[in-house]
C-alpha cells in the first residue's frame, strides 16, 4: 500500500539549476531514478509527499453535472457532486482544446499547444507530443513517484506521446481483446451498439477502473501519480449495462435504424454515460478512503473538453464554444479548505503548476500554466487570467467534411473574464466576439461593433506568438492510427 514520504522542500532556483543539468527530466523509456535519489534524506524543510490521483472525463460538459447546476432525477453525477463539497470547484475552466490528444497534452505539460506542439491529429505541423517536452510525470517520477497512467481510447494513448514519464501506460487497445461479439463493422464509429467493455479503440469506464485498482494496490511504498482516463460520454459505441441505462428511462435499442445511431439516441444515452462514468469515479475514491489516503492525496478532476450537443448546430466536438472548451474542473488539496467555488477564469494548463507547487517542487522552467493555491486558499489574485484555445481545421486530416463553412479554418481563441474572440485566420471577416458579460451562452456576434476589443484580443494572440504555425513534412500516418481514428468517428468522411 502507498504512504506518504516527505521530501525536502526545492526553491524555484534549485529547480532550474537541477533541470538544465539534466538537460530536461526523463521519459518514460528512461531508466527509473536510484534509490537514493527517490528519497532523499528527512530535512528541516519538507515538502509533502502526498499521492497524486488525476482523472480525466473525456467529452463531458460541465452543465451536465448536477455540482455545475444540472438537475434531473436520478441525479446523474452523485460522485462528482459529493466531491465538490470536499473541493474547490472552477466554475469558468477553460481547455485548450476541443480535441483528446491536444488537451490532455497541455493538461500534462502545463502549455498551450503552440507551445507542446500537438496541434492536429495528423497533418502539416505537430501531431505528437515531443520527446524533449516536460510532463507532470516525468517530474514526479524523477522525484521518487511511481507513476501510472490508465486510459480509456486511442486519442488519449502513446500513439499521441502522451505516455512520457509513466512507468506503467496501460489504454489495454489491442485487437486480441475486442471481442468475439461484435458487430463486423465496428470500426465504422457510427454503425454500431455494443454491448461490451472493450473494442480495439476504447474500453468502458468500469474496465479502466479496474486495472487503475489493480496497480494502486501493488506492493510500493513510494507514493503514486495515477492518472485514470474515462471515455465514455464521448459517443455511443460502447454503452453502460442496460440495467443501468433503463434507471434513466431509457431503453437501448437492439436494432439501428439503417445501421446508425440516431441523433435523439445518442442524445438520449449521454446522460446515462456520464453517470456510469461517475459510478467509476467513486470506486476510486471509495478506495482512497479505505486506504486511509483521502488526507494524503491530491485529487485533480476536470474534463479535456465539452460537447456540442446540438448547440450552434453542432453535436461533436473540436470547435471553441463554450460547450466545447469550459469544462468541469474540481481539486482536492490536502491542506486547502473545500466547498470553495471559484468564479474566475482559470485553464486546464494550470493544473501541473499547482500540483508541483502543492508538493513544493517549484516551477519548470517554460510553463505557462499558473499555480491555483493562492486562488483556491483565498479566492482572489491580483492579475485575471486570460485563456487560449485553438482549432487548426484546415491543417488536420480528420477535420470531418460535415463541419459549418464558417469553421472550416485556422482558429484562434482568446477568453478573458468579460471577452471571448475566436479570431478566423483564413477569414477574418468570420471572425466572433461575444460579450460573456451579457452574453454567457455566446449567442450573438458583436465583432463588428466593437473593433476595439477585437483588436485588443488579437494583439494578444500575436504576442503569444499563438498564430505561427510551423509546416514539416507529415510523414506517412500509421495505418493502423488511422483506423483506430476512423473507427473513433474522426474521419474527413463524416
Amino acid at each position: 500500500m502507498s504512504r506518504r514520504i516527505r521530501f525536502p522542500k526545492r526553491t524555484t532556483m534549485s529547480w532550474v539549476v537541477s533541470f538544465l543539468g539534466l538537460g530536461g527530466l526523463g521519459s518514460c523509456g528512461d531508466p527509473s531514478p536510484s534509490d537514493a535519489e527517490r528519497i532523499p534524506n528527512e530535512a528541516a524543510n519538507e515538502a509533502p509527499g502526498w499521492n497524486v490521483l488525476m482523472i480525466t472525463l473525456d467529452t463531458t460538459r460541465a452543465d451536465r453535472l448536477g455540482c455545475y447546476g444540472y438537475s434531473r432525477d436520478p441525479a446523474v453525477s452523485p460522485e462528482l457532486d459529493q466531491l465538490a463539497q470536499q473541493a474547490v470547484r472552477f466554475d469558468r475552466a477553460i481547455s485548450t482544446s476541443g480535441l483528446t490528444a491536444m488537451a490532455h497534452a497541455s493538461i500534462l505539460t502545463g502549455m498551450n499547444p503552440y507551445r507542446h506542439g500537438l496541434r492536429v491529429f495528423f497533418g502539416p505541423t505537430g501531431h505528437k507530443l515531443g520527446d524533449d517536452q516536460t510532463t507532470l510525470a516525468s517530474v514526479l517520477r524523477e522525484h521518487g513517484y511511481r507513476t501510472g497512467a490508465f486510459v480509456s481510447a486511442t486519442t488519449a494513448s502513446e500513439m499521441f506521446g502522451l505516455d512520457q514519464g509513466f512507468e506503467e501506460f496501460d489504454s489495454g487497445l489491442s485487437k486480441e481483446l475486442a471481442g468475439e461479439d461484435h458487430r463486423p463493422d465496428t470500426m465504422k464509429h457510427e454503425t454500431f451498439w455494443v454491448r461490451a467493455t472493450q473494442t480495439e479503440v476504447q474500453r468502458r469506464a468500469d474496465a479502466t477502473t479496474d486495472v487503475a485498482l489493480e496497480w494502486l494496490q501493488q506492493d510500493d511504498d513510494r507514493p503514486f501519480l495515477a492518472w485514470v482516463h474515462f471515455f465514455d460520454p464521448h459517443d455511443a459505441s460502447l454503452i453502460p449495462p442496460d440495467s443501468f441505462v433503463q434507471q434513466f428511462d431509457f431503453d437501448p435499442p437492439e436494432e439501428l435504424h439503417e445501421g446508425r445511431v440516431p441523433k435523439h439516441q445518442k442524445l438520449k444515452i449521454y446522460d446515462p454515460e456520464i453517470s456510469f462514468m461517475d459510478q467509476q469515479v467513486g470506486r476510486l475514491l471509495q478506495w482512497l478512503q479505505e486506504q486511509g489516503l483521502g488526507d494524503q492525496t491530491i485529487v485533480a478532476i476536470l474534463a479535456d473538453h465539452g460537447q456540442g450537443l446540438n448547440d450552434h448546430n453542432w453535436f461533436k466536438h473540436r470547435l471553441l464554444y463554450r460547450e466545447q472548451i469550459r469544462i468541469p474542473f474540481l481539486l482536492k488539496v490536502p491542506d486547502v479548505e473545500g466547498g470553495r467555488v471559484i468564479d474566475s477564469i482559470v485553464r486546464n494548463i494550470d493544473l501541473m503548476p499547482t500540483v508541483l507547487d502543492a508538493l513544493d517542487l517549484g516551477p519548470v522552467p517554460g510553463v505557462e500554466g499558473k499555480s491555483l493555491l493562492s486562488l483556491m486558499r483565498t479566492g482572489q489574485e491580483d492579475e485575471p487570467r486570460l485563456a487560449y484555445a485553438e482549432a487548426l481545421n484546415t491543417l488536420d486530416d480528420h477535420t470531418p467534411k460535415g463541419l459549418p463553412e464558417d469553421q472550416k479554418d485556422l482558429l484562434f481563441c482568446v477568453v478573458d473574464e468579460e471577452w471571448k474572440l475566436i479570431y478566423h485566420k483564413e477569414r477574418p471577416e468570420n471572425s466572433q466576439l461575444y460579450h460573456l458579460a451579457k452574453d454567457p451562452m455566446e449567442q450573438e456576434n458583436v465583432a463588428d461593433r466593437h473593433p476595439r476589443q477585437v483588436e485588443r484580443l488579437i494583439g494578444h494572440l500575436e504576442r503569444l506568438g499563438a498564430m505561427e504555425i510551423q509546416i514539416e513534412d507529415r510523414g506517412a500516418l500509421d495505418p493502423d492510427l488511422k483506423a483506430r481514428l476512423e473507427a473513433l468517428g474522426y474521419t474527413a468522411d463524416d
